[in-house]
């Protein structure tokens, strides 16, 4: 069963060129994971320095051994002092309703 994260993650504004740097070696390394489907990095149109991140695993096993890589361990000690807050991270599984190919990510 594929899972999908959903993660808010909100900078100081003035460190926000540094996270997007942070943020970016982070996920080129997650890209080349096995089992990563899909990482990618938004921005909240209306407040530059919140950022959503959209992921999706092959399964929960996948997700797990993404939580050990050395790349995600390093992106997290790089942007742990510019948080303005705690992230929020949600782990979901799809549950498709209505046209198929428009209802899960």
């Amino acid at each position: 069963m594929t899972v999908v994260v959903t993660a808010l993650v909100k900078i100081d504004p003035d460190a926000r060129e540094a996270a997007v740097e942070a943020l970016t070696r982070g996920i080129e390394g997650t890209h080349g994971e096995e089992g990563n489907i899909l990482y990618a990095l938004h921005e909240d149109l209306g407040q530059p320095g919140q950022f959503v991140i959209v992921e999706k695993w092959e399964s929960r096993e996948a997700l797990q051994a993404h939580g050990e890589t050395a790349h995600l361990k390093a992106m997290f000690a790089e942007l742990g002092p510019l948080l303005a807050e705690p992230p929020t991270i949600v782990f979901t599984s799809p549950l498709p309703v209505g046209d198929a190919q428009k209802s899960t990510i």
